[in-house]
């Protein structure tokens, strides 16, 4: 799979390393925005929040999206 975002300049496809959480698209290292989110399961009638952080993706668009 190659980058979406690279594969808009041509001669510059890179290979994704990712996928974008949001919208799927795949992620080279140049293009993929990381963040880490709090991780929530369903337990019984409430939700439990582990302690470690769960690793987020995003590509550039939905990254401006999501902290516009």
């Amino acid at each position: 799979m190659q980058c979406y975002d690279c594969s808009d300049r041509p001669g510059t496809a890179a290979p994704a390393v990712g996928v974008c959480i949001r919208c799927g698209a795949g992620v080279c290292r140049a293009h993929a925005h990381e963040s880490h989110a709090p991780a929530y399961a369903i337990v019984g009638a409430g939700r439990a929040t582990h302690e470690r952080p769960a690793r987020h993706l995003t590509c550039g668009a939905c990254r401006t999206a999501e902290t516009s």
